[in-house]
C-alpha cells in the first residue's frame, strides 16, 4: 500500500511543478505583451489554480485513505488477538475474562466497520474526476458547454445549473417559495446558480439583490464592473445587477437567463416564461464578473 508520506512527497513535487509553470508564463512578459498575452496569462492562471486545487483534493483524500488503512490493519490484528483470547477464556470457563473480551471484540468490530467506510469514502473522493464532467443541461437546445466552452469550470457549472433550472418547469417564480421549494425569484435564482459552482456566495451572505454585490465581492472571486455594458463587452456568467430592482445572468450569444415573474399564481412554470432564457436587455448598475481565486479582485467602494 502506498503510504501517506509518499503521497505528501508527490504533492510537494506537484506544487513545485505548478510554481515552475506559473513562473514560465510570467517570464513571457519580458518578450511579449498585448491582449493575446494577457488572455494567455489569465487562462493559464485559472487553469493552474483550478487544476491544482482539484488534484490536491484528490491526493489528500488518497493520503487519508492510506492512513485509515494502516489503522484498519492494526485494528484487524487486535480483533484477531481478542477473539483468540476469548476462545481461551471460554475453554477455561472464565466468565469474567469472557465478558471482558466480548466487550473488546464488539468495540474492535465496530471500529473496523467504521474504518472500512472511511477508506471507501476517501477512495471514492480520490478517484472522482478532477474537473466537473461536461455539462449536459439544455434549454431549448442551448447548452452551457456551447456558451462557455472557453470559460473557467465554475462559470460553466453556474450556467449549466441555470439552464437546468430554466428547463425544469416544476420551478417557477415566487418570492414566498424562492429557494427551490419549488420556486425562485430573480436573486435566489442567480445566487443558487453561482453557489452551485462552489463559490460560497450563500455563506458570504448573499440573500437578495440588495446584498449580492457585497457578498459576491467578499468571496474574492468576483470583480465589480459598473454601468450597463454592451453585449459584446459581457462574458458568460456575468451577473447583471440592479440592487434595487432585478438581477439576471448573462450566458453569452446575446442572451441572459433569470427568474422574470409569476404569471399564473401557481407553483411551477406554466407558460415557460417565469424562469427562462431571453435576449439581453435592461438597465444595470453594473456587472459582477467571476475572476477566480488566482486573480485579485478589483477594490471598490461597497
Amino acid at each position: 500500500m502506498v503510504s501517506s508520506g509518499t503521497v505528501s512527497n508527490d504533492l510537494g513535487i506537484l506544487r513545485t511543478s505548478f510554481s515552475s509553470y506559473q513562473s514560465s508564463i510570467s517570464d513571457l512578459s519580458s518578450v511579449w505583451k498585448g491582449d493575446s498575452y494577457n488572455n494567455l496569462v489569465t487562462q493559464s492562471e485559472q487553469f493552474v489554480s483550478e487544476y491544482k486545487s482539484a488534484i490536491e483534493k484528490q491526493m489528500n483524500a488518497f493520503a487519508s485513505a492510506c492512513a485509515s488503512y494502516a489503522e484498519y490493519v492494526q485494528t484487524k490484528s487486535a480483533l484477531a488477538s481478542a477473539r483468540a483470547a476469548y476462545a481461551q477464556a471460554e475453554a477455561e470457563k472464565n466468565t469474567g475474562l469472557m465478558s471482558s473480551y466480548s466487550a473488546q471484540i464488539a468495540e474492535l468490530s465496530s471500529k473496523l466497520e467504521r474504518l472500512k467506510a472511511e477508506i471507501e469514502a476517501s477512495l471514492a473522493e480520490a478517484s472522482s474526476p478532477a474537473f466537473a464532467a461536461p455539462t449536459t443541461a439544455s434549454y431549448n437546445g442551448i447548452t452551457a458547454t456551447s456558451l462557455a466552452a472557453s470559460s473557467p469550470v465554475a462559470v460553466q457549472k453556474a450556467i449549466d445549473t441555470a439552464l437546468g433550472l430554466a428547463a425544469d418547469d416544476t420551478h417557477g417564480y415566487s418570492q414566498k417559495t424562492r429557494w427551490g421549494n419549488p420556486n425562485y425569484d430573480c436573486s435566489s435564482f442567480v445566487i443558487t446558480c453561482w453557489d452551485s459552482a462552489g463559490t460560497g456566495v450563500k455563506d458570504a451572505g448573499a440573500t437578495y439583490t440588495g446584498n449580492m454585490k457585497r457578498a459576491f465581492l467578499s468571496t474574492g472571486l468576483f470583480e465589480w464592473i459598473p454601468g450597463t455594458l454592451k453585449a459584446e463587452d459581457l462574458q458568460p456568467g456575468d451577473v447583471l445587477l440592479n440592487q434595487k430592482v432585478h438581477t439576471e445572468m448573462y450566458i453569452g450569444d446575446g442572451k441572459m437567463v433569470g427568474a422574470h415573474g409569476d404569471f399564473d399564481g401557481s407553483n411551477g412554470d406554466g407558460n415557460g416564461r417565469e424562469l427562462s432564457v431571453c435576449k439581453y436587455s435592461g438597465s444595470w448598475e453594473g456587472v459582477l464578473r467571476y475572476i477566480g481565486p488566482s486573480t485579485t479582485a478589483t477594490t471598490v467602494s461597497l
